[in-house]
């Protein structure tokens, strides 16, 4: 079985160079590159089983910054209501990484054009929802710190300042003076 060279020539003589004419490659078939038409019906139901799929993504978006949320909460109480360059800046980074995503959301879930009956709101919704839980985080953190301006005396010099103690440390104070008392 000897192979036949000569079938295997293509006369590139004949061709003009602006004919509309091709060469196909050796083993085309031109009957196989006809697209297949997809009736409606079925159509329609993939396009549902796309939206679904789709509007889940969207979900799994607007939850997906609920881990980091909750990294970011626990550094923060880690690392105490002292007052101290890193605890400063931990609650500054939970107040700006948030109030960012937020003002960013409407890249983060775009209005698709190709489908305008996918529901972007709701996931955009629930996605500031969550951002704003560790911006709450971050203004408790700021008030245990004491950097919240939360008292009339924070904004008027001539108002004495409040004094508060912790609820634990008022009830150290308060052991003590009973066991002083039972002394004596």
């Amino acid at each position: 079985m000897a192979l036949d060279l000569k079938s295997l020539k293509l006369d590139f003589e004949t061709l003009q160079p602006h004919s509309n004419r091709s060469l196909d490659p050796p083993g085309y078939d031109q009957s196989l590159a006809k697209e297949v038409t997809v009736s409606t019906s079925s159509q329609r139901k993939k396009d549902s089983g796309i939206l679904t799929r789709k509007q889940q993504m969207l979900y799994a978006r607007a939850t997906a910054p609920i881990k980091n949320i909750g990294f970011m909460c626990f550094m923060a109480w880690m690392s105490g209501n002292s007052i101290q360059i890193f605890s400063i800046i931990m609650t500054f980074s939970l107040l700006a990484q948030p109030l960012s995503a937020i003002l960013n959301s409407g890249q983060v879930f775009p209005k698709e054009p190709d489908w305008p009956q996918l529901d972007v709101l709701l996931p955009r919704l629930l996605y500031c929802l969550i951002q704003a839980g560790q911006i709450v985080f971050g203004l408790y953190k700021l008030n245990g710190m004491g950097l919240l301006p939360v008292y009339a005396s924070d904004w008027i010099s001539a108002i004495k300042a409040a004094r508060f103690g912790s609820g634990l440390f008022l009830v150290m104070q308060l052991a003590l003076i009973i066991h002083l008392v039972s002394w004596g």
